[in-house]
């Protein structure tokens, strides 16, 4: 048995069906979002263009203001 195979290891491994939470921190500007889609492997949908959206309605603008 190597040293990154021990038993803790390995209960702490996902298992199919199991729901798997990622908890991350990034800027507002969601610049930090190809960097998780890479370490994720997975596409990250356009968050970025989403985020500035919505910060911008709470800012009040796009309302015609």
């Amino acid at each position: 048995m190597n040293a990154n195979h021990t038993p803790h290891a390995a209960k702490r491994r996902c298992r199919p069906g199991a729901r798997v939470r990622l908890l991350a921190r990034a800027p507002r500007d969601g610049s930090m979002d190809f960097y998780l889609s890479m370490m994720l492997g997975v596409p990250v949908p356009r968050v970025r263009l989403l985020r500035l959206a919505v910060d911008g309605s709470r800012n009040g603008e796009g309302r015609g203001s």
